[in-house]
Order: C-alpha cells, then sequence, then structure tokens
C-alpha cells in the first residue's frame, strides 16, 4: 500500500505593521506610561487591553472604537530583519497594528495609529519608520506634527524620480495604502515646477480617501482647488520602490 505523506503546514507570512519604532536608550515603556501621555496629549481616554500570555508586551490601545495593536517583544529574527532592513542598531524594536476589531472612518483608525506611533517615538526617544509612507520619524518630526486632526499631508507623500533618459519626472504617491487605496502616479516633462504636481497629487489623494475609492481606468474627476480634470489612463504593479505597489498612472492637461 502506498503511504500518503502528510503535508507541513507552510507558515503564513506575516501582516506588515503600519508603524515600527526602534530605541535603544530607554527601558520599553509600560501600557501605563503610554495612557497617561495620550490622555495628556489628546484628551484620553487611552484604554488598554493586555492580549494573550504576553503581559505588557503585546496589548491593544483603545479610543473610543478606534484601536491599535502594539507588540513590544518580538522574536529575534524579526527584530533582526527590521535592523538589517533599515540600517538600525536600536536595541528594542516595536511594531504597531491597527486594530482588526478597530471600527470607523479609516481616517480616524489611521491617525490613531500615528497617534500611538508618535507617543512611543516621544516616550522612547527613538525612531519611528512608517512602513505604508516609507519614512522615518524621530522625536524633532512629531514635535512639528501634533496630530491634533486628520491631515493627509501627514499620512500621504509624494516621491519624484528623474528619468533623463525619458525626459521626464515621474511622481507617485506612498501611503494610500493605509486606506485601502492604490497608490497614484503621474510623469511629467523635465524642467516644469515641482509644486503643482505635488499638489495635484495630493488633493486627488484626498478625494479618494474621502469617497473610499478605488479610481478606476478612465474615470475622470474634477479637482476644485488644482482646476484640473484628472484622467485615470492604467492600472499597473511596481515592485521598484521597496515591494510590490499597485499604482493608477493619472494624467491632465
Amino acid at each position: 500500500m502506498k503511504k500518503i505523506k502528510k503535508k507541513t503546514a507552510s507558515s503564513k507570512p506575516r501582516t506588515p505593521p503600519a508603524f515600527v519604532v526602534g530605541f535603544t536608550h530607554a527601558d520599553p515603556p509600560p501600557p501605563g506610561y503610554l495612557a497617561a501621555w495620550f490622555n495628556e496629549a489628546y484628551g484620553g481616554p487611552l484604554t488598554i487591553h493586555l492580549m494573550g500570555s504576553m503581559g505588557h508586551h503585546r496589548y491593544e490601545a483603545a479610543h473610543t472604537t478606534w484601536r491599535a495593536t502594539v507588540q513590544m517583544a518580538l522574536p529575534d529574527d524579526v527584530v533582526n530583519g527590521w535592523r538589517d532592513r533599515l540600517n538600525w542598531s536600536h536595541a528594542h524594536v516595536v511594531e504597531i497594528r491597527q486594530s482588526p476589531q478597530g471600527r470607523g472612518d479609516r481616517r480616524d483608525l489611521a491617525l490613531h495609529t500615528a497617534r500611538i506611533a508618535r507617543g512611543l517615538t516621544l516616550l522612547t526617544e527613538g525612531t519611528a519608520y512608517d512602513v505604508i509612507g516609507d519614512v522615518f520619524l524621530n522625536p524633532s518630526d512629531w514635535s512639528d506634527m501634533r496630530l491634533d486632526g486628520f491631515t493627509l499631508r501627514d499620512h500621504v507623500r509624494v516621491f519624484q524620480e528623474e528619468h533623463l533618459g525619458r525626459g521626464h519626472v515621474w511622481f507617485y504617491t506612498k501611503g494610500l495604502m493605509k486606506f485601502g487605496l492604490d497608490e497614484i502616479e503621474t510623469y511629467r516633462p523635465l524642467g516644469l515646477p515641482d509644486r503643482p504636481t505635488i499638489d495635484t497629487l495630493l488633493e486627488l489623494s484626498e478625494v479618494l480617501v474621502a469617497a473610499h475609492k478605488v479610481a478606476k481606468v478612465r474615470d475622470r474627476i474634477l479637482l476644485s482647488d488644482a482646476g484640473h480634470e484628472v484622467r485615470i489612463i492604467r492600472h499597473r504593479t511596481d515592485c521598484t520602490i521597496g515591494r510590490s505597489v499597485p499604482l493608477r498612472e493619472v494624467r491632465w492637461e
């Protein structure tokens, strides 16, 4: 009789966190410290729910229906992976995620998660890394970014790369994926001012996030501030900016 081989269970890939905070010159702050800081900074209340058997090393930080999970104790391979990827020498690494139990507008959930990252960075005097936004934030950066309310430009940024051989500049967003949307991109001729293009992409981002709408190819969207009718002309996936990213290319006159 032929033996049937048992299939080995394959481990699921880890879901990337929203933020990673690295620090060296302090012990991991107890959850109560974060709650006290949050209540003073934003009026609170921040409620802490310990999760599983890890005690205060893994907990949920909740404000109304907005929730984020904080994991202090990470496996060595995860810590070393972040150190290698981010070129960090921090002794401690913390991951912060939007909790799947959180309810409400995605803008509120993104704001709450960023506030938790801000608090942990300030309490530890460490460095935060916005994983989807691909930006590092030190305590001085967070001091300028108070997060008193939702402002899209705190969560979505426009990057650009010159392609001299092709005679254009590639502009693209990082951050829209936080809201369940594709990133957007456009190509503009070399020599044009950058600011109008950046402002147009940010205004379009605000419209898409407010509508929670994934733009479809051939959609036309009128932007009142920029005075443009933006056309969605194609959809593609790009792997050259650090990970597999879905992009919608837009154009305007």
